[in-house]
């Protein structure tokens, strides 16, 4: 600290940490949520980021500790330069241009670029201003400075994971988290210089501009944005699509006509004959409410499942009247199956992470052989695959493991198969379900297990 410069107090001191903590975290929890239309929802994303983060706090807290010029000064260029680049790689702009300028690479090196790029530098520089506000607590001894400088970033972390998380982009959407963190932080690089400083205003100027393009794009993008996922809506071959994270998850053309995948799996569900009532289905993957749609709703009871709660809000918009049917549980569908032990006549498959992939925990051998204790006798899973057009390791590893559960798996390909298209899994629940006997030269099982003779006559 330069001998013209001013100290910091205590309390102005607990106070830009505490903004500090909540903007550190909520960085990260945005660079997580900006990243699923592009890169999905996986351990593999999730553990980049993270990692990438945690570097960037490791060498920000050496240079703080090395630092030996003026606290104010450092500090004010830290938190507005924090500002002004989070404004632009946390937006949309910037994660397109991250993806774009990679696209040559495999998607997690994507990740790993876009996580040194736009979450290191404002983890870097928010770990280095929390060194530098070491001096400025209350206690005499060092241990009692790092302690409270510390412990009161980290109860800013607190505050930025759960109100980022669960309030701000849930309900104001990612755009409004963003802006949000850019303005603490410019605030907090206001209150830190003694004086203003001309670097406040070029900092303040380009994160607006990136905030406020960033704001307008998802308000004329999206119907609605949440922590979830970004909803659309689009009007295209005479029908209305909903499209969920950039993927075109729901069709209606008001006389119910969804896609051709959903109408494959649907002829099927309503082609089994009333028994005791009407069928009951489960949708894992909710859409737009579509499934069932254009069908006698005294024919099937149909609960939808998806991990967003307003999920329903933008189905609203999207389906107009009749409005949806059906209930829904605002969850993951492996917690809805282990919470939930009623019996279904089938069950539907279609969630995803992103564009293609589903997450990895639905398409487990554990998953399904707990979907399968869920379906009535004689019940069907239906899973449905976005496939490339020609064979992979994917589809193929996941057919593998649907047999592991089931002993009689149909396919079913609909759409353009030259192009990516819907691969369909249609597994019937048996009572040869979990046989994993094979035949072998060394046996005559083939002859023993063969079906019984059949009198020809006379």
């Amino acid at each position: 600290m330069t001998a013209a410069e001013t100290r910091i107090g205590p309390r102005g001191a607990t106070a830009l940490l505490l903004v500090e903590g909540y903007c550190s975290l909520a960085v990260e929890m945005i660079a997580l949520r900006v990243l699923v239309p592009v890169a999905g929802q996986s351990v593999g994303v999730t553990g980049i980021v993270v990692t990438a983060f945690l570097a960037a706090l490791a060498l920000g807290y050496r240079s703080g500790g090395r630092f030996a010029g003026g606290v104010r000064e450092k500090l004010g260029w830290n938190l507005a330069a924090a500002a002004a680049w989070s404004a632009f790689w946390l937006s949309r702009f910037g994660v397109a241009l991250a993806f774009d300028a990679t696209g040559w690479m495999p998607p997690l090196w994507q990740v790993a670029v876009y996580a040194v790029l736009g979450v290191g530098p404002p983890a870097f520089l928010l770990a280095e201003s929390v060194v530098l506000l070491v001096g400025s607590a209350a206690r005499a001894t060092a241990s009692g400075k790092a302690g409270g400088a510390f412990s009161a970033s980290t109860l800013g972390n607190v505050a930025g994971g759960l109100l980022t998380a669960l309030v701000v982009m849930q309900h104001l959407g990612v755009a409004a988290a963003v802006a949000l963190v850019c303005g603490l932080l410019l605030l907090a690089a206001l209150g830190a210089w003694d004086r203003l400083d001309w670097r406040l205003w070029p900092a303040a100027a380009a994160a607006a501009l990136a905030c406020g393009a960033n704001l307008a794009a998802e308000r004329n993008d999206y119907v609605l944005a949440t922590a979830h996922a970004d909803y659309a809506v689009e009007d295209a071959d005479g029908a209305r699509h909903l499209r969920v994270n950039g993927q075109n998850a729901s069709r209606e053309d008001g006389a119910g006509i969804g896609h051709p995948y959903i109408e494959w799996i649907e002829d099927r569900v309503y082609g089994r004959a009333l028994r005791d009532g009407p069928l009951r289905v489960l949708v894992v993957g909710a859409g737009g409410f579509t499934f069932g749609r254009g069908r006698p709703e005294r024919l099937a009871e149909i609960v939808y499942v998806d991990v967003d709660p307003r999920l329903g809000e933008a189905a609203d918009l999207f389906l107009g009247s009749p409005p949806r049917s059906g209930t829904y549980a605002a969850m993951d569908g492996r917690a809805y199956l282990l919470r939930h032990e009623e019996a279904f006549d089938a069950v539907v498959l279609d969630a995803f992470a992103d564009r293609t992939t589903m997450p990895a925990h639905l398409v487990t051998r554990e998953f399904f052989a707990l979907a399968r204790s869920r379906l009535a006798a004689g019940g069907t899973l239906y899973l449905n695959l976005i496939a490339p057009p020609r064979p992979e390791r994917l589809a193929a590893r996941i057919e593998r493991t649907l047999r592991s559960a089931f002993a009689w798996c149909r396919t079913h390909a609909a759409g353009n198969t030259a192009r990516w298209h819907n691969l369909v899994f249609a597994c019937a629940r048996s009572e040869l379900d979990g046989d994993a006997a094979v035949y072998s030269d060394g046996g005559a099982r083939g002859e023993t297990d063969g079906p019984p003779r059949v009198d020809a006559g006379p």
